[in-house]
């Protein structure tokens, strides 16, 4: 079977990425592991594969019919911390929760515009959606309620919650990272790239907040202060970013095909990783790095 994926392994600095390519017929987006298995969105009006890493083999489709799967693009994927339940966010409006072990569409989450980023809180119980409205909202998981709505106010392309849960960033076509105190709803603004901001992550001791940006640049936040005290380059529009699971490597994908590694404390590129012909939309590291 054909894989839309491509693992690259880095034994000689000691990491291990996957990034998302063109598949044969459509391209894949969206990328979230946990343990042994990946689940991917195609860009289809299908919902998510899922792929063992090991061999790369297919180890659970949804396929789009009149009862399950979306009726337009899948934007973004994300495992639930217990590896359980797969959310999916689609051009169609809405937010399926999938059971992975049955396959079954267990939740059915609606916003009133396309649903670009889905993220699930450190434990569980909250999951976190943006939208092209601009609005992000936060639901339980338990009952599909929407527990609060928040405004970024431009196009949100990406959500992510802190390790301790109490946070949630979002990045934004008006070229901002918020981050939001989940509890309140009071946020604040970082900076201004000068130009969209694609995807959003914390480092996992919480104290950095990266953003990744059609501006070419990757720019690290001190959650604390709001400085950036580094700026990475690329030649290209940065789609996605990723820290490795101890911190100290940040991975970045751009739209001419370029991944690249960086040494988050000196801000230097450490590797530049071949083989993309076309952009690359979403890379991640694998649990142990």
């Amino acid at each position: 079977m054909y894989s839309p994926f491509r693992f690259c392994g880095l034994q000689s600095i000691r990491a291990g990425c996957f990034c998302a390519r063109q598949h044969k017929r459509h391209p894949v987006f969206p990328v979230s592991w946990i343990g042994r298995h990946v689940v991917v969105g195609l860009l289809l009006a299908s919902a998510p594969f899922l792929h063992g890493k090991s061999f790369g083999q297919l180890v659970r489709s949804w396929p789009h019919s009149s009862t399950l799967g979306h009726t337009a693009w899948v934007f973004s994927v994300a495992f639930s911390p217990d590896g359980s339940t797969v959310a999916s966010a689609s051009d169609d409006r809405t937010i399926r929760l999938w059971d992975v072990a049955t396959g079954e569409s267990i939740q059915t989450l609606v916003h009133t515009h396309r649903v670009t980023s889905v993220a699930f809180s450190p434990h569980g119980n909250m999951l976190a959606s943006g939208s092209a409205d601009g609005i992000v909202r936060l639901w339980d998981v338990a009952t599909g309620s929407n527990t609060a709505t928040l405004s970024h106010g431009h196009f949100v392309h990406s959500v992510a919650f802190s390790l301790d849960g109490k946070s949630l960033a979002s990045g934004s076509a008006d070229g901002t990272a918020r981050l939001w105190d989940v509890a309140t709803g009071f946020s604040k603004t970082f900076g201004t790239h000068a130009g969209d901001v694609r995807s959003v992550v914390f480092s996992p001791d919480d104290s950095t907040l990266a953003s990744a940006s059609d501006d070419g640049t990757v720019r690290l936040w001190d959650v604390a202060t709001g400085e950036s005290p580094q700026t990475f380059v690329h030649t290209h529009w940065v789609t996605s970013a990723a820290f490795s699971p101890d911190g100290n490597m940040l991975a970045s994908g751009a739209f001419d095909g370029a991944v690249r590694l960086w040494d988050v404390a000196t801000g230097y590129s450490t590797a530049t990783l071949p083989g993309h012909a076309r952009p690359v939309y979403s890379v991640a590291f694998s649990p142990d790095g």
